[in-house]
């Protein structure tokens, strides 16, 4: 049993080794800490980039649409005005016939006077078509062309403004569905086995979108499976699932990542 004067040092030794043991054990807390609000501010960050990235698409997507209703307004005057222009060009069509009839009748006409009469016969000069009408009528049919060319140069706008929005769709469900674009690859950057995720090279210009899940393969053996978390424009962070490294293997820089199609 320690003597009395020595309880004041045993004391103070005891108070200084539980103050260090604090101590640590709060700096160990506070570097928790704070890598967990780093991380949760990067999720922040990738959300409201993905966000904006959506909201650009849906954008694009409604001007594609307006653009294939412009087109198709534009359409629908054309094949008014060439139907119009073709209803002309059939009107002096007819006049011209109706002119060149009453020409001809008018001839008969004279003939059968001539030859009632028993006179020679007079030089009779052959019906002409009116050269105003025949004018009219090369107007009217040029119109024709002209309106009919201008009908499949909209209508080549028109599909290609429809093909635009369905792509701009198709790539909206897509992210919305988290699906990757099929038969995507890529490698991985960077593992970090503390936390259980890892960096892939391609991002949202390649195709990722979050969600989608993929494997990792090395020498054409299965290493892990994967499903992504976050987005960035050409880079990726992707969680290793739970039981999926086979057993004395592991996911290391270089792997090459596979999205499966439908994944």
């Amino acid at each position: 049993m320690p003597s009395i004067p020595q309880l004041p040092r045993i004391l103070l030794g005891l108070a200084i080794l539980l103050t260090a043991v604090s101590g640590f054990k709060n700096l160990a807390n506070s570097s928790k800490l704070k890598g967990v609000n780093e991380e949760v501010a990067a999720a922040n960050d990738t959300a409201a980039t993905l966000k904006a990235d959506n909201k650009k698409i849906l954008d694009e997507a409604k001007a594609a649409k307006e653009e294939a209703k412009a087109v198709a307004e534009a359409k629908a005057a054309a094949e008014a005005k060439a139907s119009a222009a073709a209803a002309e060009a059939d009107r002096v069509k007819k006049d011209l016939e109706e002119a060149t009839a009453k020409a001809q009748e008018q001839d008969t006409k004279i003939k059968d006077l001539e030859a009632k009469a028993n006179a020679p016969a007079a030089p009779v000069v052959a019906a002409t078509p009116d050269p105003e009408l025949v004018k009219k009528v090369a107007d009217a049919e040029a119109k024709v062309a002209e309106s009919e060319q201008l009908l499949k140069t909209l209508q080549t706008k028109s599909e290609d403004a429809e093909k635009k929005a369905a792509a701009l769709e198709a790539e909206n469900a897509r992210r919305a569905a988290g699906l990757a674009k099929p038969g995507l690859e890529g490698r991985i950057l960077a593992v970090n086995p503390n936390w259980n995720f890892v960096v892939l090279n391609i991002g949202d210009r390649q195709g990722v979108a979050a969600n989608s899940s993929l494997i990792v393969q090395r020498g054409g053996n299965l290493v892990a499976r994967l499903r992504v978390t976050s987005v960035e424009p050409s880079t990726s962070i992707a969680d290793i699932q739970a039981g999926s490294v086979p057993k004395g293997s592991f996911v290391q820089p270089g792997d090459l990542v596979i999205f499966p199609s439908g994944s």
